[in-house]
């Protein structure tokens, strides 16, 4: 939620709302199209008095936020853009696109069904667009490692080629070697992180404990950035020593992790996990450790065409994909530039500078980074 502009005023209205047992019951209740359509807004009138007061609190506090927020944004605009937002449509393209719209704007002092509607629909398709955006960057990333490292092989002799492909082989399937990864969300899964980050007994674990443990706010839910680090140590498994380790790679495995239990667990969509739905979500049929966990190592990450469409507008040389060799490995060597690379003379074909990731990959890594500091 922290990822979203309004993310404060979202979780605060959802811990207010969750604090009435009617219509946290009403919640859980609801199918999850319900909810992301904003339809469980139909039931706000059952709210107890105070719990509508506290709404309205919330909601004046936020359209306070907001006024600074639009304040700034119109002093940033020039004398044309002013006035063709002084005569636009409030309800026009332009108007919605200059107002954040997970708010009732026509109503600055009430919490009502409106708000609630928008609220709810705004952060289902703002929390899935991150999502998606996040799965096509590290796509991305992936797709440029491999391309570097095929750029690097083109310039050698067919025999050290050979050698280092056949080394590169060697190293993904070393990978893949990995040790057993506990089903996300598995009782195993939690005793092991009981036993070996908490370091309790595992003969003694108790859900709500454990709970109360990894709820690092103390604010009585588990956030995505609170279960991602219970995840860190199933990805560790799969990631840390591995040959060709990568942090971005580690990283995307924890959001998958995160994402799927979250998927198993979160029946009100509100991406955080209650006491309840978490104790609710062990005891699940979904959550057996049988089921085991499929690794970015296991997964094909992209297709031929897409690495050749990728290629190709990277303009490479031939990056044809040998049939022998697995088209899209999730973990791939990053190239090294070699010193006397830079006295060589340039290239016909222009490509990237080795060791500067793209923009995309910038955000992988300022993400990746702080992630195992974050328990």
């Amino acid at each position: 939620l922290n990822k979203l502009e309004y993310g404060r005023y979202l979780k605060e209205v959802v811990e207010i709302l969750e604090s009435d047992p009617e219509f946290k019951q009403r919640i859980e209740n609801a199918s999850l199209d319900d909810i992301k359509t904003g339809n469980i807004a139909e039931h706000l009138s059952l709210v107890q008095h105070h719990v509508r007061t506290q709404l309205d609190e919330a909601k004046q506090r936020e359209m306070a936020r907001l006024k600074d927020l639009v304040g700034q944004k119109v002093r940033r605009l020039n004398e044309k853009q002013r006035m063709a937002l002084s005569r636009a449509d409030p309800n026009g393209k332009l108007m919605q696109e200059f107002l954040p719209q997970h708010i009732d704007h026509g109503n600055s002092e009430t919490f009502g069904q409106l708000d609630l509607e928008r609220l709810i629909r705004h952060a289902s398709k703002d929390l899935d667009e991150l999502d998606r955006k996040r799965a096509e960057q590290f796509k991305e990333y992936e797709m440029r490692k491999e391309y570097q490292r095929r750029q690097k092989n083109s310039k050698l002799s067919s025999g050290e080629r050979k050698r280092l492909e056949d080394l590169h082989r060697e190293a993904l399937e070393k990978k893949k070697k990995h040790p057993k990864v506990n089903h996300p969300g598995s009782v195993d899964q939690m005793e092991e992180v009981w036993e070996k980050v908490d370091h309790l007994e595992t003969d003694q674990f108790a859900p709500k404990t454990f709970f109360q443990l990894h709820d690092i706010d103390g604010d009585g839910f588990l956030s995505e950035a609170e279960l991602e680090a219970i995840m860190l140590k199933e990805a560790e498994k799969v990631h840390d020593g591995a040959p060709e380790a990568d942090l971005v790679e580690k990283q995307e495995e924890m959001d998958r992790m995160r994402e799927h239990v979250m998927k198993e667990f979160d029946k009100d969509n509100d991406r955080m996990l209650s006491l309840e739905e978490f104790v609710r979500g062990l005891n699940g049929t979904g959550a057996k450790n049988e089921q085991g966990w499929k690794s970015i190592e296991d997964n094909t990450v992209f297709s031929d065409q897409e690495f050749q469409q990728f290629s190709e507008h990277m303009n490479p040389v031939s990056t044809a994909i040998p049939s022998d060799q697995t088209p899209s490995p999730a973990s791939l060597q990053q190239p090294h530039v070699e010193p006397e690379a830079a006295a060589q003379p340039p290239p016909a074909v222009q490509v990237p500078p080795q060791g500067q990731p793209s923009q995309q990959e910038q955000v992988h890594i300022s993400r990746a980074l702080p992630a195992a500091d974050n328990p």
